[in-house]
């Protein structure tokens, strides 16, 4: 039996507008002597309430207990968890997590509303609160379902697959039909090239739920990356049938239709998958506002396609949303360097290696800005460092051409 005491819940006169008949996984019941106790349910026979609890049924006399001020503070409980469902439910995360932190400030000790609340600050990205309410969670009780699946959930978002990994495997221990478990291991597997593993654990997710859009369009990203152009389409059709919403497919369509149109040997396809893959890549961040690659990718479609001032401002907009996006800036450089803009192609080559310091691109285009300056030295340590990360990279041959030159240039 689990006794223990705890302020009754007071809330604001606002929230007693928002009542709610949907059952929590808990309550408390409140005794006359002051005491409390955590119950799954509750039925009156005659003068006896039975209580229902993990361990089983307890009965006791119903004079004993205070069924007014149990009611009342359960309706108040739910009355917030609705609320804050509804206010996560319509974007506004930050409204939920003030709800939630309110019902934790009443009691510390709910695994449930921990555990929400450890969502949400997924959401906002705030990892480290995250995890340290999920870890609450498991500290309250070490079999709460879906705590592991979320700890995944947060690896994966940081990169951290391999933790990942650990944590999903984890879940499916605990659960071989958590189907988010299974998507989130595939989504692991997929980001490490692990395709085949990937490809098994989607297909898992999809038997437990067969209308799973984010399994369909991960799936469609593997057979992408696996070059099965083919059934990539199938499935990704498949993901936007079930959820036209869903931002990823429509990402990882532009990335499809960018392929087929540079693979295409016939120019007016080439055109049209270019067209289909900046149509993709726009529904995607019309989806979802905070979308640095889909911004990127639609900047290289739009360079493809010749609409060079719009191919800036999605790069710019890829790295106000992501300032440590190397390639944005990278691709940037490129584009100040062929407009003759040589100082800003220079500072974007700069602000691209000093994120990601062997992305050899950015030193060519570095040392080809300075070149034009006639600023031959520094030219030479841009062609310089370029050789050293890459000395047999695919433009090698040019970069040792060009170094050879400023430095007669240079008078060195």
């Amino acid at each position: 039996m689990k006794m223990r005491k705890l302020p009754a819940i007071i809330l604001p006169a606002a929230l007693l507008l928002f009542i709610s008949a949907a059952p929590a996984d808990a309550y408390l019941i409140y005794f006359k002597n002051g005491s409390t106790m955590e119950v799954l349910s509750h039925r009156v026979k005659g003068d006896m309430v039975y209580l229902t609890m993990p361990s089983g049924e307890t009965g006791f006399r119903e004079k004993k207990i205070d069924m007014k001020k149990t009611l009342k503070d359960y309706a108040a409980y739910r009355q917030v968890l609705k609320k804050a469902s509804k206010t996560s439910s319509d974007g506004d995360r930050l409204g939920a997590v003030e709800l939630y932190r309110a019902l934790v400030g009443m009691d510390k000790d709910d695994a449930r509303v921990r555990f929400l609340l450890g969502r949400e600050f997924i959401y906002l990205k705030k990892y480290d609160e995250a995890q340290y309410n999920l870890m609450r969670v498991l500290e309250l009780d070490p079999a709460y379902p879906q705590v592991n699946t979320r700890l995944g959930d947060i690896y994966y978002k940081q990169k951290k697959y391999d933790d990942a990994i650990d944590k999903y495997l984890l879940a499916l221990d605990e659960d071989p039909k958590d189907k988010e478990a299974h998507l989130g291991l595939g989504m692991s597997y997929a980001r490490q090239d692990m395709f085949n593993g990937a490809i098994t654990e989607l297909k898992k997710a999809l038997e437990f739920r067969p209308d799973y859009a984010q399994a369909y369009a991960m799936l469609g990203f593997v057979y992408y990356k696996k070059s099965k152009f083919d059934k990539a389409m199938a499935d990704l059709d498949r993901a936007e049938k079930i959820d036209p919403r869903l931002p990823e497919t429509h990402y990882y369509k532009g990335l499809l239709y960018g392929v087929l149109g540079v693979e295409s040997a016939d120019s007016a396809k080439r055109i049209d998958y270019l067209d289909k893959s900046i149509e993709s890549f726009r529904k995607a961040v019309q989806l979802r506002k905070d979308y640095p690659e889909a911004h990127a990718d639609l900047g290289t479609a739009f360079y493809k396609r010749g609409s060079v001032a719009r191919a800036v401002q999605e790069f710019k907009i890829a790295i106000a949303q992501k300032p440590d996006m190397a390639v944005a800036h990278s691709n940037l450089a490129g584009i100040y360097l062929r407009q003759g803009y040589y100082s800003q192609a220079v500072s974007e080559a700069r602000e691209a290696v000093s994120y990601e310091p062997n992305l050899v691109e950015s030193y060519f285009i570095m040392g080809n800005a300075y070149a034009d300056m006639g600023d031959y030295g520094r030219a030479a340590r841009a062609y310089d460092r370029y050789l050293y990360y890459a000395p047999d990279g695919a433009a090698s041959e040019d970069v040792k051409t060009r170094l050879e030159r400023v430095q007669r240039e240079g008078g060195q």
